[in-house]
């Protein structure tokens, strides 16, 4: 009877604390939460920038917001502003960056062995695009708005 009780605990499924598939539901849960954290850092540094005098420092500010927010131009603020262009702005870039960092993560968990090095390599090209994205909009905005 305690040999039958030894086969049946040694077929349950242990889990490391710290092994292959903790590190794969990490990133797989965390992934999109990563990529939002990411950006909501890079907007209050923007943010933090637009407070400051002066020029430099606010045409910074401006850039970092608009590659946190990269739907600020798809709402017009640029030209015009209003608060709830910025909210829509705010909930929306949320959802994409959500949604790049989720799919980034289900792209990195296809491998056999997953970390964070995974996830960012799969991250990284995606927020290339969304970032050089929003700013092209926003030099093509300057242009139609003729401040370049």
């Amino acid at each position: 009877m305690v040999d039958t009780a030894q086969n049946q605990n040694s077929r349950v499924r242990r889990a490391v604390p710290d092994g292959i598939a903790a590190h794969r539901s990490a990133v797989r849960k965390t992934g999109g939460l990563l990529a939002v954290a990411l950006s909501m850092i890079v907007m209050l540094i923007g943010f933090f920038l637009l407070i400051l005098p002066g020029t430099l420092t606010g045409l910074l500010g401006f850039v970092l917001t608009v590659i946190a927010l990269p739907t600020l131009p798809l709402f017009g603020v640029p030209a015009a502003g209003g608060f709830v262009r910025y909210l829509e702005s705010f909930v929306s870039s949320v959802i994409l960056w959500w949604m790049i960092g989720h799919y980034a993560a289900v792209r990195a968990i296809r491998l056999p062995i997953v970390s964070w090095p995974e996830w960012r390599r799969e991250f990284r090209p995606l927020a290339i695009g969304v970032m050089s994205g929003s700013l092209i909009s926003l030099a093509i905005a300057a242009v139609v708005l003729g401040v370049l």
